[in-house]
């Protein structure tokens, strides 16, 4: 598609957005007509950018301008104007695929976001929102969505549990059971009761929970081997140190909280872990994490239609593949 100025006979100018990829000359949509070249040229410069929205093309948004004007223009542009998008691009994609930020507050999406790509303290997501996305977030806030999280049911496959695993948390004598498919994708999660001593005693509760959940193989107690890959990068963990980390409080509905977005994270590098594979593409969970941190997009106001409007910055071949991978 290109744009076309048909000069009539009444002087007048028409403006039309045409394709003649059969042959001939159709016109796509009409931009009306103009009595003077200066409106012929802004009419001209509306079609252009339909055209490119409508064929996807981002590389070309300051194609009207000049060096100067395109260094001036840089020069006025504002921390805000500029967000980071990569999270959102490649982790918010499955988390929406996972159906796991439905009926959450958009604090809860924001967190767990901020721990895939930037794994720390809750401190991270407060300069993640201030810093990418121009959101004032009190720490009280993040504290209070962590203190209401629960695992009584945590769910994300919808098939039986394969193998179920203990994993040690702050907590003293409070282990978490993790129940997860064949692809290592969780089913469910629960907190154990700090009351049962280890022993007959605590292996009888952890089958019983097993069986509730369906899981028919036997309780595998994590000791560093076989556990799921993405796990310890996700929850933090080392062969030294397996609890779950980073916990500064040690109040059962804190580190609960805390359990429920280490396990949005790891459902989300489980998926994206399959769908690599799938692909058939070597890409390693580091290397999404590092083109999410660089991708970025430009947020701005149309000069020609005075409407907000955004395009993302330049991608590499890399950031590229993982696009086309997650938003085909």
């Amino acid at each position: 598609m290109f744009v076309r100025r048909q000069h009539n006979k009444s002087g007048s100018f028409s403006i039309y957005v045409v394709d003649k990829s059969r042959g001939r000359y159709d016109i796509v949509k009409s931009f009306g007509s103009a009595r003077t070249a200066a409106e012929a040229d802004l009419l001209e410069n509306k079609a252009r950018e339909w055209v490119r929205e409508q064929e996807g093309d981002p590389d070309t948004l300051f194609d009207q301008m000049d060096e100067a004007q395109l260094r001036e223009y840089a020069a006025t542009l504002q921390e805000g104007r500029i967000e980071l998008a990569g999270p959102e691009l490649y982790y918010g994609e499955i988390l929406d695929r996972l159906g796991l930020g439905k009926g959450m507050a958009p604090l809860f999406r924001h967190i767990v976001l901020c721990r895939l790509f930037d794994p720390g303290s809750k401190w991270r997501t407060i300069y993640y929102l201030q810093r990418y996305l121009g959101t004032q977030c009190p720490p009280e806030d993040i504290y209070a969505l962590v203190d209401s999280l629960r695992l009584t049911e945590f769910c994300v496959s919808p098939t039986a549990p394969a193998t179920c695993y203990l994993i040690p948390t702050p907590l003293a004598r409070t282990p978490m059971l993790l129940l997860v498919d064949a692809e290592g994708r969780p089913v469910a999660a629960r907190l154990l009761d700090r009351k049962l001593k280890a022993g007959k005693q605590r292996e009888k509760s952890i089958q019983r929970l097993a069986r509730k959940y369906g899981a028919k193989e036997p309780v595998s107690i994590v000791k560093g081997e076989g556990v799921p890959a993405e796990l310890p990068s996700v929850f933090r963990m080392s062969k030294k140190d397996l609890a779950v980390r980073p916990m500064r409080r040690l109040k059962r509905g804190r580190v609960e909280g805390h359990l429920c977005i280490c396990l949005a994270a790891y459902a989300v590098h489980v998926e994206l872990s399959r769908l690599l594979a799938a692909a058939g593409l070597s890409i390693s969970l580091d290397e999404v994490r590092q083109a999410a941190r660089t991708l970025f997009r430009l947020n701005y106001i149309s000069p020609y239609t005075r409407r907000p409007k955004s395009v993302l910055i330049q991608m590499t071949p890399l950031q590229k593949q993982l696009f086309d991978l997650l938003h085909s």
